[in-house]
């Protein structure tokens, strides 16, 4: 294996992700207390990726260090993330090009390299967003990549499901759009759509605010809780659970093995954005500030001071990511 970035004119790019302790905790807010530490230099802004989480993770591509306008992070601890920035689409990875599917993978279309305005994984796959029309490259044969008629013009917003069965998820004309999901998009997520969420389940937030769920998954997680059913302006699909956003506090349903539903203090209020991963969570705070709870497995817990400088952007998976 080795970390390639492919969709940038250098194919391998190398890069470097700072961590600080990893400690087994439920909840962290990156406070350190080494003396003599001296804080970052923040740069909000930047459009600079900050990464942390397991060891093995492909280092950010020095195409990430500024410019970078949107984020998403893959399906595997080391597989592959994907970055945008001046309308490109940029996919770094520890990819096994011996491999015919990471191969396949690891082949930007051409396509994907100018105007793009959203990006996506899902699992072995990637989407990327352009001029309103879906473009889906990956998997193991190209038979996998046709997508539905009305998907290619007028879509607004994208997302994947990593995990589990890999599907799509578009929004059209305030409609959901499912590519190569198992259960079928509900009649109340064809209209008054503002915003989806995937992984092995679905989450899509009308326009009142009320979120709805459906897929093959734990009846727990597909139950939304009365306090999610109005005045919720965020969701976030994890791993068996499921985050909302209301009223700048975060709301948490599913399943618990790893604490993913016990939401520290610090996301308890002021609360602007929140991405839900694998075992853990994210949520960024008006004030700048990243918190992260659950599992710290994969040292996701374990935030880098900079990561508090601002971010405009969040995703958490197995990896954590921000962007400045």
């Amino acid at each position: 294996m080795r970390t390639v970035a492919v969709g940038l004119p250098a194919a391998v790019l190398g890069g470097t992700v700072s961590q600080v302790s990893t400690a087994q905790a439920r909840s962290g807010t990156g406070s350190i207390a080494t003396e003599g530490y001296e804080p970052p230099v923040c740069a909000p802004g930047s459009g600079k990726i900050i990464q942390w989480g397991p060891y093995n993770a492909p280092a950010v591509p020095e195409a990430g260090l500024s410019g970078v306008t949107a984020i998403s992070t893959g399906a595997c601890a080391n597989l592959y993330n994907l970055m945008l920035k001046d309308g490109r689409v940029t996919l770094w990875g520890n990819l096994n090009l011996n491999d015919r599917n990471q191969q396949r993978l690891s082949r930007v279309p051409v396509a994907v390299t100018k105007d793009v305005t959203a990006i996506a994984t899902a699992g072995p796959y990637a989407f990327a967003l352009r001029d309103g029309g879906v473009i889906v490259w990956g998997g193991t044969h190209d038979t996998q990549l046709s997508l539905p008629e009305a998907a290619k013009s007028g879509v607004t917003a994208i997302t994947g499901a990593n995990g589990g069965n890999s599907y799509g998820l578009f929004l059209k004309d305030g409609g959901v759009i499912q590519w190569n999901g198992y259960v079928a998009v509900p009649d109340e997520a064809k209209e008054g759509i503002v915003a989806m969420s995937a992984r092995s389940h679905a989450l899509a937030l009308r326009e009142d605010g009320r979120v709805i769920t459906w897929g093959p998954d734990l009846p727990a997680n597909l139950t939304v809780p009365a306090e999610a059913q109005s005045g919720v302006t965020a969701i976030s699909a994890g791993a068996g659970f499921s985050l909302a956003l209301k009223n700048g506090a975060v709301i948490a349903w599913g399943g618990n093995d790893y604490g993913q539903l016990e939401v520290p203090y610090e996301a308890q209020s002021d609360v602007v954005a929140i991405s839900a991963g694998v075992w853990a969570s994210m949520a960024l705070t008006a004030s700048g500030k990243i918190v992260t709870w659950a599992y710290n497995f994969y040292g996701q817990l374990d935030i880098p001071a900079e990561a508090h400088c601002g971010a405009s952007a969040i995703s958490c998976g197995y990896v954590c990511m921000v962007l400045l």
